[in-house]
C-alpha cells in the first residue's frame, strides 16, 4: 500500500447513483420546444437555475436522448475526480465486503464501476428543458442537479463510511497476529481513499460553505501502516532455470504493497518457477514456445497455503529472441496485474 501507483478515476457521477433509491419514478419527459431560434437557457441555463442552489448542464445530440446523455455528462465533468488509488486494491475490498454481507455504502461500491451510467439510473438528476433547433437540426436539453439535496446524500455516505475506517482500526489496534492487522489498516485506507472523492464531491455540491469531520487523520493511519510495513517480510524461492527477471518481477509487485525482501523465513515464501519448451508448429518462418508460470504462495504467520498462480501459454515469433522477449513481457504483466490482484484479495480476505 505504501507505494500505490496513480489511477485517473473518473467517478464523477458514479456516486450519484446512491439516488438511485431516492426516487422510484423515471424522470418526466418534457414536451419539445421547436424553432430556429435558440432559447435563452441553452446559453445561460443559470438564468433559470441558479448556481448557488443547482448545478446544471446542456447538451445537444442528434437526437433527444444523445442531447440528454451529452447534458448529464457535462454534470458530470463538474465532479471528475483524479485520485490517488490503487482500483484493484478497491476491487478487491469491495468484493471482500460483499462476501462478508458488509453494508458498503451505495456510492462507495460504485467506485468499482468506470462507465458512464444512464439517464435513467441517475434519478437525482432531472431533465427540464428539450429544444429541437430546426436551424442546425439538433435537440438541447436542459439538466440539473439540486445541491442540498445531493449534498445530504453524500454526507450520510461519508459519515457510514467513517464508521467503518473507526471499526477496522479499532480491529487493527486489538489483533495480535500482524498480518490481520496490516488487512484492517488495508481497508482504513482504502476507505479513506474513496472518502477523500466523496469529501471533494461535496465541497463542491456545498461551494466549499461546509465540511464533514474526519472520523481518523490518513496520517496516523499512513504512520502505523508503514511501521507495520517493516515488520512483514517476503522470502522468494526460484525454481530450477527459473530466468532471474521473473524474480525482479515479483520483487516489483511486492515493492508495490511495501512488504520487505528477505532471503529466507519470511513471513510470506514464494516459490515461483518459468518452464519454457520449445514446440513444432509447423511453420518454417516463426518460432514457437509453451509455457507455464507457477507461484506458490505459503503464510507462515498462519499456517496456511494460497491458491497456486499458474498462467500457460504459447508464445510465437519470427526469432527465438523475440519468442522469449513476448513470455517475459506476458510474464511481468501476468504478475503486475493478476497475481498482484489475487495476492491482495488475500490480504484483504485475513
Amino acid at each position: 500500500m505504501r507505494s500505490i501507483q496513480k489511477i485517473v478515476l473518473f467517478i464523477i457521477i458514479l456516486q450519484l447513483l446512491c439516488m438511485v433509491s431516492c426516487a422510484s419514478a423515471p424522470p418526466v419527459k418534457k414536451n419539445v420546444s421547436t424553432s430556429a431560434d435558440f432559447p435563452e437557457w441553452i446559453n445561460n441555463p443559470n438564468s433559470l437555475y441558479p448556481d448557488s442552489r443547482f448545478i446544471v448542464g446542456v447538451g445537444s445530440g442528434d437526437t433527444r436522448q444523445a442531447a440528454e446523455k451529452d447534458a448529464v455528462g457535462n454534470i458530470a465533468k463538474v465532479f471528475q475526480s483524479a485520485i490517488t488509488v490503487d482500483q484493484t486494491v478497491i476491487e478487491n475490498y469491495l468484493e471482500v465486503e460483499e462476501n462478508n454481507q458488509s453494508s458498503a455504502s451505495f456510492s462507495s461500491q460504485m467506485l468499482n464501476r468506470t462507465s458512464v451510467a444512464s439517464q435513467q439510473e441517475l434519478k437525482n438528476i432531472k431533465i427540464d428543458k428539450v429544444h429541437f433547433s430546426s436551424k442546425d437540426g439538433l435537440y438541447y436539453v436542459l439538466a440539473y442537479l439540486n445541491r442540498a439535496e445531493t449534498a445530504l446524500l453524500y454526507e450520510q455516505d461519508i459519515k457510514n463510511n467513517d464508521g467503518k475506517i473507526v471499526e477496522y482500526y479499532n480491529n487493527y489496534k486489538t489483533s495480535a497476529n500482524k498480518l490481520n492487522k496490516y488487512g484492517n489498516l488495508a481497508k482504513c485506507k482504502t476507505i479513506t481513499a474513496i472518502n477523500d472523492v466523496l469529501r471533494n464531491q461535496y465541497q463542491v455540491l456545498t461551494k466549499g460553505q461546509a465540511e464533514v469531520p474526519v472520523s481518523i487523520p490518513i496520517s496516523d493511519i499512513d504512520q502505523k501502516m508503514a511501521e507495520l510495513l517493516n515488520t512483514i517480510t517476503v522470502a522468494l524461492y526460484p525454481g530450477k532455470e527459473t530466468p532471474a527477471e521473473v524474480g525482479d518481477y515479483l520483487k516489483e509487485v511486492i515493492g508495490k504493497i511495501g512488504f520487505k525482501m528477505v532471503n529466507s523465513q519470511g513471513d510470506f515464501s514464494m516459490n515461483y518457477s518459468l518452464d519454457i519448451e520449445p514446440t513444432d508448429i509447423n511453420r518454417d518462418n516463426l518460432v514457437a514456445y509453451n509455457w507455464k508460470l507457477t507461484i506458490e504462495v505459503r503464510d507462515n504467520v498462519n499456517n496456511q497455503s494460497l491458491k497456486s498462480f499458474n498462467h500457460n501459454k504459447r508464445s510465437t515469433a519470427v526469432s527465438e529472441g523475440e519468442a522469449k522477449s513476448r513470455i517475459m513481457r506476458t510474464v511481468r504483466e501476468q504478475l503486475n496485474n493478476q497475481f498482484y490482484k489475487e495476492f491482495n484479495k488475500y490480504l484483504n480476505s485475513i
